[in-house]
């Protein structure tokens, strides 16, 4: 963030801005519509000083979702001229271009902005000073989930409740199966090929918990094995462990957040927090 502001930033990017003022609803439902009301873009900058208030929102122009690919994002700085309300809270949102809000839409009367995100805030004013938009060309930063993974492997077979006990029990925890709280499923119990839905806990938290890991789904098609795991619980050395297990399956690519790990990679990473080598390259331009 620039100590002046969001304004004098935009500026030094393009040093021959302009900008509009909009001080009407039809006009500004216009530029609403010409920017997609900013569903799934951002907020990245919210300044709120002795000099005015200062709103950045932005979208996403070119490019995924997906770490280590390239993007193109828009922004424009907006101040709002006779600020007459301004129902944002610090404490509820936090601007960031890493997430996205649901848009931005215009408030019941008057000019105003009304920004859901997961707190809905809004602003009225007499009118809405706009910059022209800010170009940036970047690569989208990568996140790890910390309580889902998505596996995809050329295994032949899906593995059995046994194998997983077993193989729990290499890392000294010992675990069974269970549907949401109930009791312990014995392992010949467990249906196979297909156990989606079902949950893997520590024997000694089966009677204390009512989840554990959570198999979101289990499918193995045309030669593809994809399983879907997600975290039910606090228990984060099930979670850890189990990633660990994965990583050292051949031919396998293992999602977290939006990043796509080989097993290798996904060992490397989860030893020393490194992203694979396509990543780590450009992480310089984040």
């Amino acid at each position: 963030m620039h100590p002046s502001g969001c304004k004098r930033n935009i500026q030094e990017t393009l040093p021959h801005i302009t900008e509009m003022n909009i001080n009407n609803r039809t006009d500004l439902e216009k530029w609403l519509d010409q920017n997609q009301w900013f569903e799934e873009g951002f907020i990245s900058e919210i300044n709120d000083s002795k000099n005015g208030l200062e709103i950045v929102v932005g979208y996403q122009t070119v490019g995924t979702y997906v770490a280590g690919e390239k993007q193109e994002l828009k922004e424009f700085c907006l101040k709002p001229i006779g600020l007459m309300n301004w129902t944002h809270e610090k404490e509820q949102f936090s601007p960031t271009k890493e997430s996205c809000i649901n848009g931005i839409d215009l408030t019941d009367k008057g000019i105003g902005l009304k920004f859901d995100t997961e707190s809905v805030f809004e602003m009225t004013c007499e009118s809405i000073e706009i910059s022209e938009p800010k170009i940036t060309q970047t690569y989208t930063k990568p996140w790890i989930s910390n309580s889902e993974i998505y596996i995809t492997s050329t295994l032949k077979e899906v593995p059995t409740a046994i194998y997983w006990i077993e193989k729990f029990s290499e890392y000294d925890i010992k675990i069974g199966f269970r549907y949401f709280a109930s009791e312990l499923i014995k392992y010949e119990k467990v249906p196979y090929p297909n156990y989606s839905g079902y949950f893997i806990q520590t024997l000694n938290k089966i009677s204390e918990t009512q989840k554990g890991l959570f198999f979101k789904f289990v499918v193995l098609k045309n030669g593809e094995l994809r399983i879907g795991i997600e975290n039910g619980d606090e228990n984060k050395e099930l979670f850890k462990t189990i990633q660990s297990i994965v990583s050292d399956w051949s031919n396998t690519t293992i999602n977290s957040g939006n990043v796509k790990f080989n097993g290798g990679e996904f060992k490397e990473f989860l030893k020393n927090g490194k992203y694979p080598e396509r990543i780590e390259k450009i992480k310089n331009v984040w």
